[in-house]
Protein backbone atom coordinates (compact mmCIF):
# COMPACT_ATOMS: atom_id res chain seq x y z
CA UNK A 1 0.00 0.00 0.00
CA UNK A 2 1.00 3.71 -0.82
CA UNK A 3 2.13 5.79 2.01
CA UNK A 4 -0.11 8.52 2.33
CA UNK A 5 1.17 12.13 2.13
CA UNK A 6 0.46 12.65 5.77
CA UNK A 7 2.84 9.67 6.52
CA UNK A 8 5.35 11.18 4.31
CA UNK A 9 5.01 14.19 5.38
CA UNK A 10 5.56 13.93 9.30
CA UNK A 11 9.51 14.26 9.10
CA UNK A 12 9.36 16.66 6.28
CA UNK A 13 6.79 19.24 7.79
CA UNK A 14 8.25 18.49 11.82
CA UNK A 15 8.52 21.13 14.15
CA UNK A 16 5.57 23.42 15.36
CA UNK A 17 2.32 23.12 15.12
CA UNK A 18 1.73 26.26 13.03
CA UNK A 19 4.37 25.06 10.70
CA UNK A 20 3.52 21.24 10.45
CA UNK A 21 2.19 21.51 7.36
CA UNK A 22 3.79 24.32 5.32
CA UNK A 23 7.71 24.30 4.51
CA UNK A 24 9.57 26.76 2.10
CA UNK A 25 12.87 26.08 0.11
CA UNK A 26 15.19 28.66 -1.54
CA UNK A 27 16.17 28.62 -4.94
CA UNK A 28 18.67 29.89 -7.66
CA UNK A 29 18.04 33.79 -7.70
CA UNK A 30 16.72 34.87 -4.16
CA UNK A 31 13.93 32.92 -5.52
CA UNK A 32 11.70 30.77 -3.40
CA UNK A 33 8.39 27.92 -3.09
CA UNK A 34 6.45 27.11 -0.32
CA UNK A 35 4.63 23.77 -0.04
CA UNK A 36 1.42 23.10 2.11
CA UNK A 37 -0.15 20.07 2.85
CA UNK A 38 -4.18 20.62 0.92
CA UNK A 39 -5.26 16.79 1.44
CA UNK A 40 -4.23 13.31 2.35
CA UNK A 41 -2.71 13.00 -1.11
CA UNK A 42 -2.10 16.64 -2.24
CA UNK A 43 0.35 19.58 -2.24
CA UNK A 44 -0.25 23.37 -2.59
CA UNK A 45 3.35 24.60 -4.33
CA UNK A 46 4.01 28.43 -5.06
CA UNK A 47 4.43 30.72 -6.56
CA UNK A 48 5.22 28.93 -9.52
CA UNK A 49 4.62 31.40 -12.51
CA UNK A 50 2.71 34.21 -10.29
CA UNK A 51 0.51 31.40 -8.98
CA UNK A 52 -0.06 28.60 -6.93
CA UNK A 53 -0.38 25.24 -8.44
CA UNK A 54 -2.32 22.12 -6.66
CA UNK A 55 0.07 19.17 -7.31
CA UNK A 56 -1.51 15.52 -6.85
CA UNK A 57 0.81 12.99 -5.45
CA UNK A 58 2.03 10.30 -7.82
CA UNK A 59 0.90 6.30 -7.48
CA UNK A 60 4.23 4.23 -6.99
CA UNK A 61 6.37 7.34 -5.94
CA UNK A 62 5.31 9.02 -2.50
CA UNK A 63 7.60 11.68 -3.00
CA UNK A 64 6.64 13.24 -6.20
CA UNK A 65 3.86 15.54 -6.74
CA UNK A 66 2.42 16.40 -10.30
CA UNK A 67 -0.25 18.19 -12.20
CA UNK A 68 0.22 17.87 -15.85
CA UNK A 69 4.28 18.80 -16.81
CA UNK A 70 4.11 20.59 -13.85
CA UNK A 71 5.99 18.80 -11.23
CA UNK A 72 8.03 18.79 -7.52
CA UNK A 73 10.36 15.77 -6.77
CA UNK A 74 11.05 15.73 -2.57
CA UNK A 75 14.15 14.12 -1.66
CA UNK A 76 14.08 11.02 0.62
CA UNK A 77 15.34 13.29 3.74
CA UNK A 78 13.09 15.87 2.37
CA UNK A 79 15.28 18.50 3.00
CA UNK A 80 15.44 18.91 -0.81
CA UNK A 81 13.30 19.47 -3.95
CA UNK A 82 13.38 19.41 -7.94
CA UNK A 83 10.84 21.75 -9.54
CA UNK A 84 9.90 20.97 -13.22
CA UNK A 85 8.26 23.72 -15.09
CA UNK A 86 7.58 23.14 -18.91
CA UNK A 87 9.06 25.50 -21.38
CA UNK A 88 10.94 26.46 -18.45
CA UNK A 89 13.24 24.00 -16.91
CA UNK A 90 13.64 22.38 -13.55
CA UNK A 91 14.77 23.73 -10.72
CA UNK A 92 16.68 22.33 -7.57
CA UNK A 93 15.83 23.95 -4.14
CA UNK A 94 16.90 23.77 -0.54
CA UNK A 95 15.09 23.68 2.78
CA UNK A 96 16.54 26.57 5.00
CA UNK A 97 14.55 26.93 8.46
CA UNK A 98 15.62 30.85 8.13
CA UNK A 99 13.12 30.87 4.90
CA UNK A 100 10.11 31.17 6.68
CA UNK A 101 8.12 33.44 3.98
CA UNK A 102 8.42 34.83 0.67
CA UNK A 103 10.21 38.46 1.12
CA UNK A 104 9.90 39.79 -2.20
CA UNK A 105 10.75 36.62 -3.85
CA UNK A 106 9.44 36.60 -7.41
CA UNK A 107 8.92 32.71 -7.87
CA UNK A 108 10.02 30.46 -10.51
CA UNK A 109 8.98 30.39 -13.74
CA UNK A 110 8.49 33.84 -14.10
CA UNK A 111 8.70 36.12 -16.98
CA UNK A 112 11.37 38.32 -15.39
CA UNK A 113 12.88 37.51 -12.47
CA UNK A 114 16.77 38.82 -12.99
CA UNK A 115 16.18 42.35 -12.90
CA UNK A 116 17.16 45.31 -15.11
CA UNK A 117 18.63 44.84 -17.58
CA UNK A 118 18.66 41.58 -17.72
CA UNK A 119 16.45 38.68 -19.21
CA UNK A 120 15.75 34.66 -18.31
CA UNK A 121 16.81 32.83 -21.33
CA UNK A 122 14.39 30.35 -22.68
CA UNK A 123 13.51 26.97 -20.54
CA UNK A 124 16.49 27.70 -17.94
CA UNK A 125 17.13 30.04 -14.88
CA UNK A 126 19.80 31.70 -16.02
CA UNK A 127 19.81 35.77 -16.12
CA UNK A 128 21.79 37.18 -19.05
CA UNK A 129 22.53 40.53 -20.15
CA UNK A 130 19.64 42.25 -22.66
CA UNK A 131 22.28 42.32 -25.73
CA UNK A 132 24.11 38.88 -25.01
CA UNK A 133 24.47 36.29 -27.68
CA UNK A 134 26.75 33.28 -26.19
CA UNK A 135 25.69 31.35 -28.02
CA UNK A 136 26.60 33.00 -31.45
CA UNK A 137 30.09 33.89 -30.99
CA UNK A 138 32.18 32.40 -34.19
CA UNK A 139 33.86 29.21 -33.50
CA UNK A 140 37.31 28.91 -35.61
CA UNK A 141 37.37 25.51 -37.57
CA UNK A 142 34.31 24.23 -35.71
CA UNK A 143 33.58 20.51 -36.44
CA UNK A 144 30.90 18.82 -38.10
CA UNK A 145 27.39 17.72 -36.56
CA UNK A 146 26.57 14.78 -35.82
CA UNK A 147 28.36 14.55 -32.21
CA UNK A 148 27.94 13.75 -28.92
CA UNK A 149 26.49 16.27 -25.87
CA UNK A 150 24.53 16.61 -23.05
CA UNK A 151 20.92 17.72 -22.48
CA UNK A 152 20.82 20.03 -19.08
CA UNK A 153 17.31 19.36 -18.36
CA UNK A 154 14.09 20.79 -20.65
CA UNK A 155 11.94 19.64 -23.61
CA UNK A 156 12.54 17.73 -26.50
CA UNK A 157 9.68 18.76 -29.09
CA UNK A 158 8.56 17.53 -32.50
CA UNK A 159 9.63 20.51 -34.11
CA UNK A 160 11.80 23.53 -33.66
CA UNK A 161 9.27 25.73 -31.44
CA UNK A 162 8.23 26.00 -27.80
CA UNK A 163 4.82 25.65 -29.12
CA UNK A 164 5.78 22.53 -30.75
CA UNK A 165 4.18 19.25 -29.03
CA UNK A 166 6.69 17.57 -26.53
CA UNK A 167 8.10 14.33 -27.10
CA UNK A 168 10.00 14.28 -23.58
CA UNK A 169 11.52 15.44 -20.75
CA UNK A 170 15.01 15.12 -20.14
CA UNK A 171 16.98 14.80 -17.26
CA UNK A 172 20.16 17.23 -16.20
CA UNK A 173 23.32 15.08 -18.13
CA UNK A 174 20.49 12.66 -20.22
CA UNK A 175 23.26 11.72 -23.10
CA UNK A 176 22.16 13.11 -26.57
CA UNK A 177 23.48 13.31 -30.15
CA UNK A 178 23.05 16.39 -31.92
CA UNK A 179 22.06 16.12 -35.82
CA UNK A 180 22.04 19.30 -37.43
CA UNK A 181 21.23 22.66 -36.56
CA UNK A 182 17.34 23.69 -37.14
CA UNK A 183 17.28 27.59 -36.51
CA UNK A 184 17.95 29.87 -33.78
CA UNK A 185 16.13 31.45 -31.16
CA UNK A 186 17.37 33.80 -28.40
CA UNK A 187 21.21 33.94 -29.80
CA UNK A 188 21.08 30.26 -29.20
CA UNK A 189 20.19 27.41 -32.28
CA UNK A 190 17.59 24.63 -32.02
CA UNK A 191 19.04 21.27 -32.65
CA UNK A 192 17.69 18.28 -34.29
CA UNK A 193 18.73 15.42 -31.56
CA UNK A 194 18.63 11.91 -30.77
CA UNK A 195 17.81 10.16 -27.53
CA UNK A 196 17.01 6.67 -27.14
CA UNK A 197 16.18 6.01 -30.20
CA UNK A 198 13.82 8.78 -30.45
CA UNK A 199 14.28 12.04 -32.99
CA UNK A 200 13.32 15.18 -31.69
CA UNK A 201 14.30 19.19 -30.77
CA UNK A 202 15.85 21.01 -28.53
CA UNK A 203 17.00 24.36 -28.00
CA UNK A 204 20.87 25.07 -27.44
CA UNK A 205 20.68 27.48 -24.57
CA UNK A 206 19.98 23.78 -22.46
CA UNK A 207 22.56 21.31 -23.79
CA UNK A 208 26.36 21.58 -23.61
CA UNK A 209 28.04 19.62 -27.04
CA UNK A 210 31.45 16.96 -27.02
CA UNK A 211 33.43 19.81 -28.83
CA UNK A 212 33.18 23.64 -28.84
CA UNK A 213 30.58 24.78 -31.40
CA UNK A 214 28.83 27.64 -31.67
CA UNK A 215 24.72 28.23 -31.39
CA UNK A 216 24.95 26.24 -27.88
CA UNK A 217 25.27 27.00 -24.30
CA UNK A 218 28.64 25.38 -23.72
CA UNK A 219 31.15 22.50 -24.22
CA UNK A 220 30.75 19.44 -21.93
CA UNK A 221 32.92 19.31 -18.89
Amino acid sequence: MLKTLAAVLVLMFSGSFASAQTRTYSCAKGNAITLTVIAPNAIKAGPIEGGTMRLKQEAGNPLRFSDGDYAVQISPDQSRITVEIPDWGSAKCSFRPEVVAQDGRSGLGNAGPCGPGFHQAPQTDRCVPNDAHPGRRPIANQPALPMAGMSLGGIMRTEPSMSAPKLASLTEKSGITLLERAGSMDGYDWFKIEFHGRIGYQWGGIMCSAEAISGIYQRCE
